[in-house]
């Protein structure tokens, strides 16, 4: 290749950025995307406070609402006491008394306006020993659910409560006996997964492999179709009387790949800012809270607090400087095949058929870096991290590695050498791809006729 080959990609890159930021459709795309941005990280940061996760959080749960105008209770177990109905009354549950047999009471309840409910309570008998208990609400049309789960929870509380009493365990003895007991399958030697780090590894490496795989592929493909419609127009023959055909490729990579990242990092400050304003009023704030405050990392806060101390805990400025150059090689490596493609063809209406094996690759790397996560959902059953043979081929794979590393970064999935041999692998794939590009693409970017195949572009880099 001639030193000056490259010559005049300066004034393609510059012709290429400008047109591209200064389109309507970059711009109002780009718009578009931070509103939805912005409105989803408010809305997962708000709608689950309004749910009442936030009290759940921080640890202030408010007693639950009983919305019912009407309840009836009818023990044929004999199990419930004076006391009970005391406490049921005093949860705010408005007992009436009822002198009809539970079969009226249904039928007449099935008729009756919202919020009225009838609970029954009745014991399994073998030989006169009780086996069990049943308790069981019925309720009127348009009753509020909520309601009548937090009404069936109480009677079922007081009858286990009063079931114990009756086995002679005393008050003060009834807390050890509802104690909860967890079961785990955990090989020896890895790591211990609780609830929410299982979600976090599952949720994780399905956003971000999604969110980069729209940017690296969707501008991969505007780079082939910019080619495209130059090559098919008067466009390229009056670039090529002023710059080098390899010039036309490296200029419009770098423009494409320049405007990506800052639309990438446009986009990631929306989302930023709207999490920090969001988050004093949703779920966001107390999460930090629980963070900052060891008092509240009791309980449930505990496990949360464990799952992202795992999670994320092993974060430095190496880890976002790597997925920087993940973001970057990922993005040269799908651009340099797009170029290939849109320089392939002869014809704008060749361009969609010439671009499935791109789009076939680009599916291909998204979803090996995406399917294995769902893997880790067998952590709920097992207690243990999980560890999989295909999440970590995707991590090494170059198709797939721009779309895995990162989020494999972010959670530690990976040690430091693994992370830098898969970095260089995908490095050496974007050489790889870059040499049969310089030697190639003066041949096909002047070709015309019928649309060059794969094999073919091949056939010409090894006879260059």
């Amino acid at each position: 290749m001639k030193n000056d080959a490259a010559r005049g990609w300066k004034k393609v890159f510059g012709f290429t950025f400008t047109q591209q930021v200064h389109s309507k459709s970059f711009i109002v795309g780009t718009v578009i995307v931070c509103i939805i941005v912005m409105l989803l990280v408010g809305g997962m940061n708000i709608i689950p406070k309004l749910a009442g996760a936030g009290e759940l959080l921080t640890g202030n749960i408010s007693s639950e609402t009983i919305d019912l105008s009407a309840v009836y209770l009818i023990d044929d177990s004999g199990t419930l006491t004076a006391d009970d109905a005391a406490v049921l009354e005093q949860s705010g549950v408005k007992l009436s008394k009822t002198d009809k047999s539970a079969a009226e009471l249904i039928d007449a309840l099935s008729q009756a306006d919202a919020g009225k409910a009838l609970v029954t309570v009745t014991a399994d008998r073998s030989d006169g020993e009780v086996l069990g208990y049943a308790v069981k609400t019925y309720y009127s049309p348009d009753t509020d659910s909520g309601s009548v789960d937090t009404l069936s929870g109480l009677v079922s509380g007081l009858v286990t409560y009063r079931n114990m009493m009756n086995a002679g365990v005393s008050p003060e003895n009834y807390a050890a006996t509802q104690r909860y007991v967890t079961a785990s399958k955990i090989q020896a030697g890895a790591d211990e997964w609780n609830v929410f780090e299982t979600m976090i590894n599952y949720v994780v490496p399905m956003v971000i492999s999604l969110g980069l795989f729209i940017l690296i592929f969707a501008y991969g493909q505007m780079v082939a179709q910019s080619i495209a419609t130059e090559k098919t127009s008067r466009v390229m023959e009056l670039l090529l009387t002023s710059v080098r055909p390899l010039a036309i490729v490296i200029g419009k990579v770098l423009a494409m790949g320049l405007v990506s990242l800052l639309q990438f990092m446009l986009i990631g400050a929306v989302g930023g800012i709207s999490f920090a304003v969001t988050a004093p009023f949703g779920i966001g704030g107390d999460l930090i809270k629980i963070m900052q405050n060891t008092e509240l990392q009791v309980g449930e806060n505990a496990a949360i607090a464990e799952a992202v101390n795992g999670s994320f805990g092993s974060l430095s400025p190496l880890t976002f400087i790597l997925i920087f150059v993940i973001f970057v090689l990922g993005f040269l490596l799908f651009a340099l095949i797009a170029a290939l493609v849109g320089a392939s063809v002869s014809r704008m209406e060749d361009l969609a058929q010439a671009m499935q094996p791109y789009s076939l690759l680009g599916v291909l790397g998204f979803y090996l870096a995406y399917f294995p996560s769902i893997m880790t959902m067998d952590s709920l059953d097992t207690g243990a991290a999980s560890d999989n043979a295909m999440q970590t081929f995707a991590c090494f794979f170059p198709v797939s590695s721009p779309f895995a590393l990162p989020s494999a970064l972010l959670l530690g999935n990976l040690s430091l050498p693994e992370v830098l041999s898969a970095v260089l692998i995908l490095a050496a794939s974007v050489v790889l791809v870059a040499v049969i590009v310089a030697r190639v693409y003066e041949l096909i970017i002047l070709h015309s006729g019928s649309r060059l195949k794969f094999m073919d572009i091949i056939r010409l880099a090894g006879k260059k």
